[in-house]
């Protein structure tokens, strides 16, 4: 048996401004969370022009951490929005989640909403906007909190907290900088590949992720200064295709990975999670070689092998891949290994890994 469920309202635009005046309702009270930089764009002034009670919160850390969810919930709660609309990368929809969610359940304090609490309130109406085309947390009901004095990472995991709507519109990415272009496609990579090798995974959820994979091995290489709308708008779907994905199954052992790797050496969040793909692609191949295969064909290579040595000569010269280059010495790797235990995402890996297996795909990644 499998089920499958999303429940986000998904639009493709070329004027996201005019799908969020059909929306919401002007004239009530709307939080709009964003970076620094987008409130001196021009889009900003779209959203601006709109909506004539509008509060904005631009204070959200990269990798957003207990302190910074806790001011952008005081703000939710100083203003008490019937709307709240997330423009931005991963973090700062991450950092929305949790003041809706705050909101809903009456909770002023975001450690309060890791514990059960029952629903309190009304949801405020949630709009996601992404301006990357990698992290997909307009599609799932997760947000990723840090707490940085501890080095430990939360999953805030809430059914209720899915977005209403999800608008992609490729005019918000396309001067994209080329390092978040690459990391934030990895981290797709890593989303589709992980639905796929995942003891949750259905045959929705594997489509999704095919399709995507396909998309990202088609289209990585063309990301440069000069990137062709085309290209954008093929990774936006990408990244849409593996956020419908891995929204069924969660992340797996990638993920479990990567937490220390950017927590510990500050690694970008996509190319900390994508650099053990394709050792764990050899680890659960023969437990999902049906699914492999019909991807292989997809895409015109004749074995896992020929994939990975192709995908590697794509990002190259592109990004730098190895732990090593992000200073991570030999010795450490054990430490690192200790650490991959940490998260549970480790256990939705369709090969139970144990230390050596882990310890393995380090040695690798080295």
């Amino acid at each position: 048996m499998w089920k499958y469920y999303n429940p986000v309202k998904i639009i493709f635009t070329e004027h996201f401004d005019n799908e969020i005046s059909e929306i919401v309702d002007i004239n009530k009270k709307c939080l709009l969370l964003c970076s620094k930089r987008f409130r001196k764009s021009q889009n900003y002034e779209k959203i601006y022009k709109i909506i004539s009670n509008l509060t904005t919160f631009t204070d959200i850390e990269n990798n957003p951490s207990f302190n910074s969810c806790n001011k952008a919930i005081r703000t939710g709660f100083d203003i008490k929005p019937n709307t709240i609309i997330a423009i931005g990368g991963g973090s700062v929809i991450d950092t929305a989640k949790s003041v809706r969610m705050a909101l809903y359940k009456n909770k002023s304090n975001l450690k309060e909403l890791f514990e059960r609490c029952p629903d309190k309130k009304v949801k405020p109406i949630f709009i996601a906007i992404p301006t990357t085309h990698g992290t997909s947390s307009e599609l799932t009901m997760w947000a990723t909190i840090w707490y940085k004095e501890n080095k430990k990472k939360f999953s805030l995991s809430e059914s209720n907290n899915y977005p209403d709507y999800a608008i992609y519109d490729v005019s918000l990415v396309k001067n994209l900088p080329i390092d978040i272009s690459i990391s934030t496609t990895l981290d797709a990579l890593s989303h589709a590949f992980e639905s796929i090798w995942n003891v949750n995974n259905n045959p929705i959820s594997t489509n999704y992720a095919i399709q995507a994979i396909k998309l990202i091995f088609e289209k990585i290489d063309k990301l440069s200064d000069n990137t062709t709308i085309d290209v954008r708008k093929k990774l936006v779907f990408a990244s849409m295709l593996s956020g419908l994905a891995f929204s069924n199954t969660a992340t797996a052992a990638a993920h479990a990975i990567s937490y220390p790797l950017t927590l510990n050496y500050n690694i970008p969040h996509g190319i900390a999670c994508s650099m053990p793909l394709f050792a764990l692609l050899e680890l659960n191949y023969p437990l999902i070689q049906d699914e492999i295969n019909n991807l292989l064909k997809t895409i015109h290579c004749e074995s896992i092998t020929d994939f990975i040595k192709v995908f590697y000569d794509k990002i190259r010269s592109k990004i730098p891949f190895k732990l090593r280059n992000y200073g991570v010495k030999r010795y450490e790797i054990h430490n690192i290994k200790r650490e991959c235990f940490l998260s549970s995402r480790i256990e939705n890996n369709i090969v139970r890994l144990d230390n050596d297996k882990v310890l393995h795909i380090l040695e690798k990644i080295y």
